[in-house]
This record gives C-alpha cells, sequence and structure tokens, in this order.
C-alpha cells in the first residue's frame, strides 16, 4: 500500500487525505493512519490546506520521492536480474558506485 500511496502523490502531487483515500481505494481512517506511518519514517509532509482550515494535504518528501524511485528501479530490474550471481551483482555495484562517484564529480 506504501507504494501506490508513493505514486498516487508523484501522480498527482500533493493531495488531502479524502483525495489519498479515494486515489488509492480505501477509507479514510485507513489514510490517515498510512500517512502517520510514512510521516513518522519521513517519506511524507503534512502542510495545512490553504482552501480548507480543517484539512491537510499530504506531499512527498524528497526521501519519499527517492525511495519511490528505488522501488520503480527494482522492480524494474527484478527480472532482468535473477540470472546474476551474487557475485556478479556485488561486482556491478560496485562499479555503479564508483561511476556514481565519477559523476558526482562532474
Amino acid at each position: 500500500m506504501i507504494a501506490v500511496v508513493q505514486h498516487a502523490l508523484t501522480a498527482r502531487g500533493p493531495l488531502s487525505i479524502a483525495e489519498l483515500a479515494k486515489g488509492v481505494e480505501t477509507t479514510s481512517a485507513a489514510a490517515t493512519q498510512l500517512v502517520n506511518g510514512l510521516v513518522n519514517v519521513g517519506y511524507v509532509d503534512r502542510e495545512p490546506d490553504v482552501g480548507n482550515r480543517r484539512a491537510v494535504r499530504v506531499s512527498l518528501t524528497a526521501k519519499g520521492r527517492d525511495r519511490h524511485r528505488e522501488r520503480i528501479l527494482a522492480d524494474a530490474l527484478a527480472e532482468p536480474l535473477t540470472h546474476l550471481s551474487t557475485g556478479d551483482l556485488a561486482i556491478a555495484a560496485d562499479v555503479l558506485d564508483r561511476l556514481s562517484g565519477i559523476y558526482d564529480e562532474l
């Protein structure tokens, strides 16, 4: 369910709890509990809704956006990488880390 919430917030931007609940097909109470957990781990922020003083808007934090991107990448790579051994994956990860370091220095 966390991935679905992250996807909804990525696709539609900040949402009220009611909009989020509708978008992920759950109740407002369940969405509120889920948002509470995501706030606690730093994946989303709550901000006052300027159009409705009783409501809040929920948006992804930078950490939440990064986690969402990681999940998408992991899902996309899971099947193609299944034939690689643990050693091959470690070597590939090392190469990618080094390339990332080089890129960061540019």
